[in-house]
């Protein structure tokens, strides 16, 4: 009697919408109103309608589809029912002249609150397409050389297919291997700094995350990778992999090995197998010569325990690197300039073994739980051999080479738990814990000739043995309470608890005529734990006109305490760092997007940097800390602003980012030669220093055009910094300037022609107090990629490039000319097996200097001369994508997966 009588919270509401006809009517546009909701849904193939939880019994529905005439009633129900069946409802035809009417929709990004969407139908590719092409097309997505995918210049993190993560949430597998022709929608979402959630404000932290959406039709597939190639320069590759995948229900298995020749500067491989497999391994590009070898294996299963859903995967690898760097550089002291000419040669073997285990579940309350485990154990062998030929401020050569076998185990949980107390109360709690040891034994002798011509008799020696055991414990437990108090005034409380735990035992012996010996001073010991207890209040105010203001303040404890040194001297220090922010946000459909932020924090000096017993690493360097440095301060300014300008059809970002800081910790540097030994010994010390800036203004545009089906892509960067340090205490001044410019248009003139054609223009530039000259290191060059397409089975490749290379210590420019080549045939009846020949670097010229810096110094190196390579690919790569298991004929949610 109660219950029927006792009135019901919420309530679902269901209905059928037909035509005159008595037939279904699908797509069709459903709105309830009432003074408690404002919902929207949308008509499946059978014409039902649904809405759940209700607040109000009674409500209007309002009913709109394309060629009908529109429907308006008020419903008045039983409070007391938790389920109302609406009567059909009936639409009659729309008496229109359909000739006169024109519906069009504009095509490029629509913006829907943190999600953008872009629709597949509006961008052309060609037959055999893979997403990442697709992308490429897209307004404001630019992929850069490593396959990374950024949308207006954020990096996008992490990829979802229907909803679900893509297996690991590997964005660049899912770009190579995801066909272009099975995709209906790509969402690029702001979601919280987890990149697990959507923000409660619009002004909070924020990463991008792919959602790819399919056709309903092509919702689940099965993928299968078979693919091996052989080439000159010992280069060899066999790879094999299958992956289902449908929602949550997903499996995988792969294996490979690949082998290749390192130090070859990275241009276009040309082809389609470029675009169809995921690099599986990167050279080193700083290095002159060698070789890496490379295998890997995993397994990968989706489980379902009751409400959990749990993806294990299991991986090995086994990596063989064998390598020469040649180099030559500067350092810049008080007293002179070091010049020094090096070889390194190192040869290293690495096998690591991980399991990572990603859960989510979402309770019937509202809640939800998500997050992975993953422990890897780790064994690593390597020889490095170092020899150096110095001048200058001193004039020796050094034959250094070290043997070091070392062992490591980590873990990393982190799980985060969301639950909606209310309508307008959200808590969040996010647990996280990483723990690394790693335990290592260094084997290594140091000869020092003073004579660098003749190398007759050693003049100074030194033989290392060191045992060294490192450990890191780090635990964070964070909350978050949202509280929307109404549409427009938010306010959100955090607070942290971090603890970080760390050990460093060094035991250092010395090998003197024939006996070894323990040696302090080039032992070291220091075991310290840092504990912060942060805490922020943000405020959010949004009018009713797009504007949104955020003001932010926080507070964090942060307290240091420890041993260190062999003698287990206390550290204790605790300071107390307020931490401001101002947010302004505008958002306007015509005007775009605009965010200013205004950030203060400070930052503690870390132990190291306070510790005041030395720590000799060799007898030659030494560091020793200050317990008096003060905390730095930073200043942040970060501007962003982007926008889709539909009537140009041009998508637009630029941001400016500005820091400066205050007592920030540098090192002073002071040398001591002895002219005996005619050797140089390094000691470092900190103190506070003024004077960092750095500024920051990146901008990228980009267009499609209906000429030729066309898209053009611009971006630029310039980054200026001011890097004071100290040598032997004189403030001297770094000043480095960044530039990198690139304009790229992908156009088809003909049906069998692609052209894609890319400037590119690179500089940085160091000017040192220290130095009566700048160095430098500019790079331009243009590329143009070619591919003729032959009827439906034949297609050839060109990459062209000319480069213009000038660095610094170089009297003449480098100006290399690449030329890489490709034909490739389409074989089977499904045209999914390619039989591949590449020619790369057919001039023979494709190396360059590559160029770094530092405060007081800078270094540069040649990549590897021997870059002509040929290449015998073949892959076949069948998929199979069809309806979901899940496909109940209730339609999808907006993020693709099934109701």
């Amino acid at each position: 009697m109660i219950a029927q009588t006792t009135p019901s919270v919420v309530r679902n509401v269901t209905g059928i919408l037909r035509d005159s006809l008595n037939k279904p009517i699908s797509g069709a546009d459903i709105r309830l109103i009432s003074a408690k909701d404002t919902l929207k849904t949308a008509t499946n193939i059978y014409g039902f309608y649904g809405f759940a939880k209700v607040r109000s019994a009674d409500f209007l529905i309002s009913v709109k589809a394309l060629g009908h005439q529109s429907f308006n009633r008020k419903y008045f129900n039983n409070d007391t029912k938790t389920l109302i069946n609406l009567p059909p409802i009936r639409l009659g035809i729309k008496e229109e002249q359909l000739e006169n009417v024109t519906i069009t929709r504009i095509k490029g990004p629509a913006i829907k609150g943190d999600t953008t969407e872009f629709w597949a139908k509006d961008y052309i590719v060609r037959d055999f397409a893979r997403l990442e092409d697709l992308l490429k097309r897209m307004e404001g997505i630019r992929i850069d050389a490593n396959g990374t995918v950024f949308y207006n210049d954020e990096e996008v993190v992490k990829a979802l297919f229907n909803g679900a993560q893509y297996f690991n949430g590997s964005v660049k597998e899912a770009i190579k291997e995801l066909p272009a022709d099975i995709i209906e929608r790509i969402q690029i979402i702001d979601m919280d700094e987890s990149g697990n959630t959507s923000k409660k404000l619009k002004t909070e932290k924020s990463v991008k995350v792919v959602n790819i959406v399919t056709k309903a039709d092509k919702s689940a597939g099965r993928m299968l990778d078979f693919t091996g190639e052989n080439g000159s320069r010992s280069r060899m590759r066999a790879a094999a992999s299958i992956k289902n995948i449908d929602q949550f229900n997903q499996f995988s298995t792969y294996a490979n090995y690949q082998q290749e020749p390192l130090g070859i500067r990275s241009t276009t491989v040309p082809g389609s197998l470029a675009k169809q497999n995921l690099t599986l391994m990167r050279s080193n590009f700083d290095v002159t010569n060698g070789q890496l070898k490379n295998m890997n294996a995993g397994i990968g299963k989706n489980f379902k325990l009751k409400k959990i859903n749990l993806f294990s995967d299991l991986k090995y690898s086994r990596t063989i690197n064998k390598n020469s760097v040649k180099s030559i550089g500067e350092n810049y002291y008080e007293d002179g300039n070091l010049y020094k000419e090096t070889v390194k040669v190192s040869s290293s073997e690495n096998d690591n073994l991980s399991f990572t285990n990603n859960f989510s579940s979402n309770f019937e309350n509202g809640s939800s739980l998500l997050g992975f485990l993953n422990v890897s154990v780790a064994a690593n062998d390597s020889n490095l051999s170092n020899q150096s030929l110095q001048s200058g401020l001193i004039n020796n050569f050094e034959d250094a080479n070290s043997i070091v076998d070392s062992k490591k185990l980590n873990y990393n949980f982190n799980t985060q738990y969301r639950n909606t107390i209310s309508q307008n109360l959200f808590f969040n709690l996010w647990i996280m814990s990483n723990y690394t040891t790693n335990r290592s034994k260094n084997n290594s002798i140091t000869n020092i000739y003073k004579d660098i011509i003749n190398f007759v008799a050693v003049d100074s020696t030194l033989h290392q043995f060191k045992n060294i055991k490192n450990r890191n414990f780090t635990n964070s437990i964070k909350n978050d309470l949202n509280w929307n108090y109404n549409k427009q005034l938010k306010f959100k409380a955090s607070l942290n608890f971090d603890s970080n735990a760390n050990l460093n035992d060094t035991n250092t012996s010395i090998a003197e005529n024939e006996s070894v010996s323990y040696d302090p001073n080039l032992s070291y010991f220091q075991k310290d734990a840092t504990y912060q207890i942060p805490v922020s209040f943000k405020t959010e105010y949004a009018l009713q006109n797009g504007l949104t203001i955020s003001p932010v303040f926080g507070m964090r404890n942060n307290w240091i305490k420890g041993v260190i040194g062999l003698e287990r001297n206390k550290v204790n220090r605790y300071d107390f760092l307020p931490e401001t922010a101002f947010d302004i946000a505008y958002n306007n459909s015509k005007f775009g997007r605009l965010r200013i932020l205004v950030s203060q924090n400070f930052r503690q000096p870390s132990l190291s940097a306070l510790n005041p017993i030395p720590n000799n690493t060799t007898p030659y360097y030494t560091t020793i800390g200050n317990p008096n440095l003060k905390n730095s301060e930073i200043l942040n300014y970060n501007i962003t602003y982007n926008n889709f300008f539909k009537r140009l059809q041009l998508n637009t970002s630029i941001r400016f980012l500005s820091t400066a800081s205050k007592n920030g910790v540098g090192a002073v540097t002071s040398t001591i030669v002895d002219p005996d030994k005619n050797t140089l010994t390094t000691v470092n010390t900190f103190a506070n220093i003024d004077g960092q800036k750095s500024r920051l203004i990146n901008f990228n545009l980009g267009k499609s055009l209906s000429v030729f089906d066309s898209n053009l892509q611009l971006n630029g960067l310039i980054s200026q910094s001011n890097n004071p340090y100290f040598l032997n205490e004189m403030l001297e001044m770094r000043k480095s300037m960044l530039q990198n410019w690139k304009a790229d248009f992908v156009f088809h003139p003909k049906k069998w022609l692609e052209i894609t054609t890319t400037l590119e223009y690179s500089s940085q530039v160091d000017r040192n107090s220290a130095s009566p000259v700048k160095t430098f290191n500019q790079l331009f060059n243009g590329n143009l990629n070619l591919s003729l397409y032959f009827a439906k089975t034949w297609n050839m490749n060109f990459y062209l490039q000319q480069n213009i290379n000038h660095t610094s210590n170089s009297e003449q420019k480098m100006t290399p000319f690449v030329l890489n080549m490709n034909i490739e045939k389409r074989i089977f009846k499904q045209k999914n097996g390619i039989i591949s020949f590449v020619v790369m670097d057919l001039a023979k010229q494709n190396y360059l200097i590559n160029y770094t810096s530092s405060d007081n110094g800078y270094q540069q190196s040649l990549t590897n001369r021997n870059s002509n390579y040929f290449l015998l690919q073949f892959s076949w790569q069948p998929q199979k994508w069809g309806k979901s298991q899940f496909d109940n004929g209730q339609g999808r949610k907006g993020n693709g997966s099934f109701k």
